[in-house]
């Protein structure tokens, strides 16, 4: 796998580069356009589900783990260069000044990029980092992104607006492609009967999952503890909560760990999972659960949604969009209306099939993928052809 042979420093973007280019150019007499990508994203799909169409579209990948790595190649005039998460480039900055420092070493590679006849396009998958420390450093970084930018890919029609508060952006310079779903991405055969047996888990509980990598904005400290509320306030029934994940905070999983202490209903499973094994949780769940203190795009929606699984969520952006058909779930942390209450619900409530049939039609990969690419022609690539 190409990502594979990055991570590991088998092979270069060079070496990418080359054979992308010249496996697009068989398939017509024309020239393939470039997009390059970073960082690579390894546990979520969210990139190949986005670029499944890019052969289709006439487009040669090139992937590439570090923003240095970006433009080893000049193919002027069609060539894109594609930024996505940029957390990481302030994420080592031990103080204001080298943060400074940071953001003007970023720009000049903006510079240079466009210099060298690169087309910048930037998704904006968060307004700011979950974890931001250096906030005047990195609202600045988006600023000097957004000026570069020849275009801005937005996932949620929100996301303008939230912006606004940190920096503007032009409306000129977006367009609206949401989050595909995981549709055909992850196996999805195993009974609920079969999945909960595979767990270890009792046939009869109404579970609760949590997914995903296990960090501080995900709100899983909070939910243990509104869990915990639903077992005191409800001893007869029989309820579950599943933890699953990759840990990346030390410190928090202590935390996570000391709240669950003993607790014989909560399973906290600290493991990314294998793409094969993520239709074992999400079968044996009867609800998932994304208590997300702040988030723009939730991928958690689209992979709830793709296995047919009510939600309960904070009432924000990313998840109005994919659950607006029915937001029964969804709280707004109001007295009355708060995680615990939404959990309550949950159990005697489900959305019609029909409503995920709806919300898989409008997020389907592929044709997300058509959209996302006719949108990076127009506005990129247009006067190339001419």
């Amino acid at each position: 796998m190409k990502n594979q042979d990055l991570l590991s420093g088998g092979r270069s973007s060079t070496d990418i580069f080359l054979d992308a280019v010249c496996a697009q150019a068989q398939k017509g007499p024309i020239l393939p356009y470039v997009l390059s990508y970073s960082p690579v994203s390894v546990l979520n799909p969210f990139q190949q589900l986005l670029y499944c169409s890019a052969t289709t579209a006439g487009y040669a990948l090139v992937p590439t783990t570090k923003f240095e790595n970006l433009s080893t190649v000049s193919w002027r005039n069609r060539s894109v260069i594609h930024l996505h998460w940029v957390a990481s480039i302030l994420k080592a900055c031990t103080n204001k000044a080298h943060a400074d420092f940071c953001v003007q070493q970023f720009e000049k590679k903006l510079e240079n990029w466009r210099a060298l006849g690169h087309k910048l396009l930037w998704t904006m998958h968060n307004v700011l980092p979950h974890e931001s420390v250096f906030l005047e450093a990195e609202i600045s970084l988006r600023k000097k992104i957004i000026n570069y930018s020849d275009a801005i890919h937005i996932l949620s029609e929100d996301s303008i607006e939230l912006a606004s508060e940190f920096y503007p952006i032009k409306n000129k310079k977006i367009f609206h492609i949401p989050h595909p779903s995981y549709e055909g991405w992850y196996p999805n055969v195993i009974d609920r009967t079969s999945a909960r047996q595979h767990l270890g888990l009792d046939f009869n509980e109404f579970i609760f999952l949590a997914f995903g990598s296990i960090q501080r904005y995900k709100g899983v400290l909070e939910l243990v503890r509104a869990f915990k509320i639903m077992k005191i306030n409800n001893p007869t029934l029989r309820l579950r909560l599943v933890i699953a994940g990759k840990p990346v905070d030390t410190e928090y999983i202590h935390e996570i760990s000391v709240e669950i202490e003993a607790a014989a209903s909560i399973t906290f499973i600290q493991d990314p999972m294998e793409d094969r094994d993520i239709q074992i949780l999400f079968n044996a769940a009867d609800v998932v659960v994304a208590p997300y203190k702040k988030t723009l795009n939730s991928g958690i929606a689209l992979l709830a949604a793709t296995f047919k699984k009510e939600l309960v969520a904070p009432y924000s952006p990313g998840i109005i969009q994919t659950y607006n058909a029915d937001t029964t779930l969804l709280y707004t942390d109001q007295p009355g209306d708060e995680l615990v209450d939404a959990l309550h619900r949950s159990i005697s409530y489900k959305i019609s099939d029909k409503k995920f049939v709806d919300i898989l039609k409008h997020h389907r990969p592929r044709e997300i993928s058509n959209r996302f690419f006719d949108a990076v022609t127009s506005n990129l690539m247009e006067d190339t052809n001419r």
